[in-house]
């Protein structure tokens, strides 16, 4: 379909749908914004670059690539001239690199077989790059120098770069085939040295002058993949690189599973031998808002009525809003009915107030048992104290205003800039996901009733994504990750609990992260999980801020990821921590998981499910039933 036939509609469906390098070479081109951290993984020296699934690793790798940077330079009227290195990629396919292990096969063929196999991988993306530079440049790379890569790699002598490409090819297929074969098949082929043939082209590529004094980037995707002694392989080449060749691996967070090289004894460290990037750290919401900002401003110059801002896209609510949308007023009236009917000159005084504060004396009555009258009389005579104490709960008691009511559908609103570039916590795919639920939402109502102006997203619509995502993420756990069915369960647990305590006005407000405590056995397995829960986006964790008492152990912070905070209709802010035994997180992936939950919840009597929200009460049967076996 042509642009000029497109109609807003069209535009706002296809404009947040995703941020892949997978797009095609224009769309890429066109709506590629650098990340903050671009200028670092453009360095000479070898880096690491980190994060969860999503965060824009391979996106950014992928702008490495010599094509995908000059495109880039060309869209600020620069050229080939002014390309600053260029950079090849390959990604680490699980099914491909698993193969390299097991059966009757020693270990040091299998490393030798490996070795073999990332040669001629990075050799025949950089003669691809070669045949690109000679295209560009109308030179050809002498046969003496082909001939030389030929043999390293243990191939007949080529004629040509694209012949040598073939042979590569082949000889890719021929191991391929050898190593899912037997043993003998993998005798009969000649392994080349570790980084040698790369070495070899890249400088031949350096001594012909197709590259001048540029750094040639060999970008490694997706690096969790491989096996530990696979990653020592690759660790070797990163320790002794040199020019003109760099490295730049992207790994997902506890996917570096050893620094350990070939020798064993010698392993990288940082800074000495590669800079370590990590996303999280990288000012995601500069870099998220650009992104937004920028196919925002591109969708407004197809179509009218297309706000051009985030800010503008994305309708805020005020907490005083807020408090009128989830029935502070109606609480605030049974608040005053029953002070009339007990002191008619202290309900005078108070009904005077807001009714979006006088809700608060029920909250705080709910808190401290104390009288609504007491509380009253007090706040008339300490007015500073109740304005702290509304700032200091204003936000939690968002959540128990929904506490006993049944059948409301929005308990609790996730709309905004501010929040929408909270929620993914570094995750520029769960951002666009977000952004692009709101929109097929906000698209339906309109169809509805339609709206005039400039199209905007709802607080509910953006509510109902927030929800959505949540959702959409925590059912692909189970296929995400080896433990998928325990991290789910592990989640819909912990998730459970927060649900709880954000409702009781009893506890500490915005409890939403956890530490452990109990036997270092049980501590050790749960780590584990929590660990592989954090690589796969459904936990985050980070160093323990302060201790709360003296003995407590540093360990780690955790809190589930911010994405399921919508889902959970849970705090989505970084805020208090509650301390759990690491046997109850355990027992929740048992047969019952609801005494698990209620052991984490101090025997608190649970929600029923009436009273949960339609989301969390699809699940009601893990929390209430007897769990099959895995």
């Amino acid at each position: 379909m042509k642009d000029s036939n497109l109609t807003k509609n069209d535009i706002l469906e296809h404009l947040f749908v995703d941020n892949r390098a997978e797009w095609p070479a224009g769309q890429f081109k066109e709506l590629f914004v650098e990340p903050t951290y671009l200028k670092k993984l453009e360095s000479m020296r070898p880096c690491f670059l980190s994060g969860g699934r999503g965060t824009g690793k391979t996106t950014a790798l992928q702008s490495l690539r010599y094509d995908s940077s000059l495109e880039r330079l060309e869209e600020e009227g620069l050229g080939f001239g002014d390309l600053e290195y260029l950079g090849i990629l390959i990604r680490m396919n699980k099914n491909r690199v698993l193969a390299f292990q097991g059966g009757p096969v020693p270990e040091d063929i299998w490393k030798k077989a490996f070795t073999h196999f990332i040669n001629l991988l990075a050799c025949l993306e950089l003669v691809n790059m070669l045949l690109w530079l000679e295209e560009k440049s109308g030179k050809k790379l002498d046969s003496d120098s082909l001939e030389r890569v030929a043999t390293d790699l243990g191939l007949e002598s080529p004629e040509t770069s694209y012949e040598l490409k073939n042979f590569i090819k082949k000889a890719i297929s021929s191991l391929q085939l050898a190593v899912n074969n037997s043993s003998d098949n993998l005798s009969k082929i000649q392994f080349s040295m570790a980084e040698v043939p790369l070495r070899t082209l890249a400088e031949a590529l350096k001594d012909s002058n197709l590259i001048g004094d540029r750094i040639i980037f060999c970008c490694i995707d997706e690096y969790e993949n491989l096996l530990e002694y696979q990653q020592a392989i690759l660790n070797t080449y990163i320790k002794h690189a040199e020019p003109p060749l760099s490295y730049k691996i992207g790994v997902r967070i506890n996917g570096f599973k050893t620094k350990q090289t070939l020798d064993g004894h010698d392993p990288i460290k940082t800074p000495d031998d590669y800079a370590d990037i990590k996303i999280a750290d990288e000012a995601f919401e500069y870099f998220a808002r650009s992104v937004a900002v920028k196919r925002l401003q591109y969708a407004s110059r197809k179509s009218k009525g297309i706000p051009s801002s985030l800010s503008e896209l994305l309708e805020d609510m005020s907490l005083t809003e807020e408090l009128r949308r989830l029935g502070a007023e109606e609480v605030a009236n049974d608040v005053l009915n029953d002070l009339k009917s007990k002191d008619p000159d202290l309900y005078k005084a108070i009904s005077l107030k807001p009714k979006t504060e006088i809700y608060f004396l029920a909250y705080w009555h709910d808190k401290t048992d104390r009288p609504l009258i007491d509380l009253a009389k007090d706040w008339q005579e300490n007015i500073p104290t109740w304005r702290t104490r509304l700032e200091n709960h204003g936000f939690a008691s968002l959540f128990w205003l929904s506490k006993g009511k049944k059948g409301i559908r929005t308990r609790k609103y996730y709309c905004g800039e501010r929040t929408f570039l909270t929620l993914p916590s570094g995750n520029i795919r769960y951002f666009l996901e977000l952004i692009d639920a709101a929109i097929s939402h906000q698209l339906d109502t309109d169809r509805e009733t339609p709206r005039q102006g400039v199209f905007t997203l709802s607080p509910k619509s953006q509510t109902q994504a927030a929800k959505d995502v949540g959702q959409r993420r925590l059912n692909q756990l189970e296929e995400l990750a080896e433990n998928g069915v325990r991290l789910k369960r592990l989640v819909l647990g912990i998730g459970k609990v927060f649900f709880e305590l954000a409702r009781s006005a009893k506890t500490a407000p915005e409890v939403n992260s956890f530490v452990l405590s109990g036997s270092e056995d049980d501590k050790r397995n749960i780590q584990k999980l929590l660990a592989d829960g954090q690589a796969h986006l459904a936990f985050e964790a980070e160093p323990r801020t302060k201790a709360t008492s003296n003995l407590e152990l540093r360990d780690d912070e955790y809190r589930l990821h911010r994405i399921f905070s919508g889902f959970f209709e849970i705090s989505h802010r970084k805020k208090r921590r509650i301390t759990f035994n690491a046997a109850d997180l355990l027992s929740i992936m048992s047969d019952k998981p609801s005494k698990a939950i209620s052991s984490l919840l101090d025997g608190e009597k649970q929600s029923a499910e009436s009273d949960l929200p339609e989301q969390i009460a699809l699940f009601n049967s893990f929390y209430e039933e007897k769990q099959q076996e895995d």
